[in-house]
């Protein structure tokens, strides 16, 4: 599998405005080659969501509603990147994994693995760019 293919590894936990829970966002979007580029994280948000996102940086970006929201803006973004699946992690699953995990490969795989893991069905066809060019 090329690294083209690797699965995303999303963190997701709550939003705070205020000191007051407000939904969920998304704190850390990643694959082995490191954070997703804002500018494609916004542009996905606004496909979805219908309006620019309160929080956007770099492999950060929120408010969303509730996890099958999060689900459905992760799905999309992994069949847009062409990415094998996308890995949703929450923060205190994510801490534990990472507390307990020695070396990166480790971290890698249980993140994938213990995560809540949604195959990309058209991995193998590739992304946009490869359906264009074939």
């Amino acid at each position: 599998m090329s690294d083209a293919l690797s699965p995303l590894t999303v963190v997701y936990g709550p939003h705070r405005k205020g000191g007051q829970m407000n939904g969920q966002e998304l704190m850390a979007i990643f694959n082995e080659k490191g954070l997703v580029d804002e500018g494609q994280l916004e542009e996905g948000y606004v496909e979805l969501i219908g309006h620019a996102p309160e929080l956007v940086g770099e492999g950060t970006i929120g408010p969303f509603d509730d996890l099958e929201q999060i689900q459905k803006y992760c799905f999309n973004l992994c069949q847009g990147f062409g990415n094998s699946g996308v890995s949703l992690v929450s923060l205190e699953k994510y801490n534990e994994i990472l507390i307990e995990s020695f070396k990166v490969e480790d971290l890698r795989s249980r993140l994938e693995r213990e995560g809540n893991f949604i195959k990309n069905p058209d991995a193998q066809k590739g992304g946009f760019f490869n359906k264009i060019f074939n």
